[in-house]
């Protein structure tokens, strides 16, 4: 059976069964906490990043907003950043975690502010304290980078911040180009068409747009996922200035998680990142991949063995785009890597009855 007969046999799948799928979402999520210090970010690090071909260092900023809007109501399958949210999280207090992580930033080039979800969606971050944040910001860094969902993309939107968008880069969690996959294995309603015409919006109005792809959502099979990953890459490449691919890993209070508990997941091989990047290479713009989790149980990974020297061919090839960093990697859990692809083939998807979220 090919990808795309697999796909379509995803569309006979029932509405009862959709609800099913989000009613686990919203079981699952409900067991965050959301209780973090409204006061204290989540997390800030440095990390190496390149720039017009250039390497340099990004100061990357996690702030505890009030949480995604989406994850509060079911949340995509595969996402547990609702954790790292404060339901006390006010206007005030998230400029405060601001400041007080934008005291680590001393010769970084690039500022990267991820939330639990949308930087654009004003239920996280409001109009007026998005403006405050970008204007600081813009005046210390090159680049500045922000996560959002497509749906908060709107002229209206843009155009409050558009005198940044020189700086700007819109990181949009895509995850897929088709439509069957974002709505059951992601668990995100959303469509392939509006991101194609907000990313055009964007891109018209001088904003870079960063695609991010999602590598082996749930109830995919691995040779299936690697495919859907370099369509996808393929389809958005003229409207992207970056693309990141990124393998699913396990994130607590999550319908990932609860499926692997169960036996019934495995995140991607890094085998599949390096097949995903050397087929998407020649897409006409920037492929990389930063892997969470990588080489642990809970991220993509190999046999433990050869998972050091393939990570640092994937962070190699992600900053220098240089395709030969990738040839000659071997290891012996290559040939099973190969194997486990041949039997993932003769699989499909999940029916209706292996839909079993219950946890006895």
């Amino acid at each position: 059976m090919t990808h795309m007969q697999q796909v379509g046999s995803v569309a006979s799948l029932s509405q009862p069964l959709l609800r099913r799928i989000r009613e686990a979402g919203t079981r699952e999520r409900s067991k965050a906490k959301r209780n973090l210090d409204p006061y204290s970010y989540v997390s800030c690090w440095t990390e190496e990043e390149s720039v017009d071909g250039k390497d340099c260092k990004a100061l990357v900023v996690i702030l505890a907003t009030r949480g995604c809007s989406w994850a509060l109501r079911s949340g995509c399958s595969m996402c547990g950043y609702t954790n790292e949210s404060s339901s006390a999280a006010t206007e005030e207090s998230i400029w405060q975690q601001y400041l007080s992580a934008l005291r680590n930033l001393s010769d970084q080039k690039v500022l990267k502010i991820y939330t639990s979800g949308s930087f654009l969606d004003t239920f996280e971050i409001s109009p007026v304290l998005r403006r405050r944040i970008l204007e600081d910001a813009s005046a210390r860094v090159e680049r500045i980078v922000v996560e959002t969902r497509h749906e908060y993309i709107t002229s209206a939107t843009l155009g409050h911040i558009s005198d940044f968008s020189d700086k700007i880069m819109l990181a949009v969690g895509l995850e897929s180009a088709n439509d069957m996959v974002l709505n059951y294995s992601v668990n995100k309603p959303s469509n392939f068409s509006h991101f194609m015409r907000t990313a055009r919006l964007a891109g018209s109005m001088g904003f870079k747009i960063k695609s991010y792809l999602m590598l082996k959502p749930p109830f995919t099979s691995e040779a299936d996922a690697i495919d859907d990953a370099v369509r996808t890459a393929q389809l958005v490449s003229s409207l992207s200035n970056t693309v990141s691919v990124n393998p699913t890993n396990i994130q607590k209070d999550t319908i990932v998680e609860l499926l692997w508990k169960k036996g019934a997941y495995r995140p991607p091989w890094l085998w599949s990142v390096v097949e995903v990047l050397r087929r998407s290479a020649e897409s006409g713009t920037r492929v990389m991949s930063k892997p969470t989790g990588a080489g642990t149980v809970r991220g993509a990974h190999n046999c433990g063995k050869c998972d050091k020297r393939v990570l640092e061919a994937i962070a190699d090839f992600s900053r220098h785009q240089r395709i030969s960093v990738l040839d000659g990697l071997d290891c012996r859990c290559r040939s099973i890597w190969k194997e486990d692809l041949k039997l993932s083939n003769l699989g499909a998807f999940y029916t209706e009855q292996d839909y079993r979220f219950d946890v006895s």
